[in-house]
């Protein structure tokens, strides 16, 4: 399984970086970009994990509005009108949420509550956010997001 987290994840992040051409239009920086993507989750159990928890989830997903879109060309004759809805977009991105979300606190769920504070410390949102793990992982982001403004800038 972890083989194919590693597939998955290197396929998406070429296709995202070939079709947005965020990095340029260099197919080997796309292809290094993805491939250290891939090793880095492949690295870490937690998110092969989650990939692994996840992949299912999309796969039943496609199937079912495979059939519901099937059914509805039957019934209705044209899919046009409900392919374009807004709505059916909106409860499509709102059921991948829900799977995203579900996974995450499945898989991430145990670390987050060993990070909350215990009975001998104060809880609260504060004591969450300055404890060193949390803490260093938003400065983490925080650069991330300062370098990528920085090197995408025109």
């Amino acid at each position: 399984m972890p083989m194919m987290a590693f597939a998955l994840v290197f396929l998406v992040t070429y296709a995202l970086l070939a079709k947005t051409k965020i990095l340029g239009s260099n197919s080997f920086i796309h292809f290094l970009t993805s491939f250290l993507v891939a090793v880095i989750f492949a690295s870490s159990p937690t998110t092969t994990q989650f990939t692994v928890l996840t992949i299912p989830w999309i796969g039943v997903l496609s199937v079912m509005l495979l059939l519901v879109l099937m059914i509805f060309a039957f019934v209705k004759g044209n899919l046009d009108e409900v392919v374009k809805s807004p709505i059916v977009s909106v409860i499509l991105i709102a059921i991948i949420l829900i799977i995203f979300l579900v996974a995450a606190v499945n898989v991430f769920g145990p670390f987050f509550a060993s990070q909350m504070p215990g009975p001998e410390q104060k809880p609260g949102i504060i004591s969450f956010l300055i404890h060193p793990a949390v803490l260093g992982g938003i400065i983490l982001l925080i650069i991330a997001a300062i370098s990528s403004a920085i090197l995408t800038k025109k």
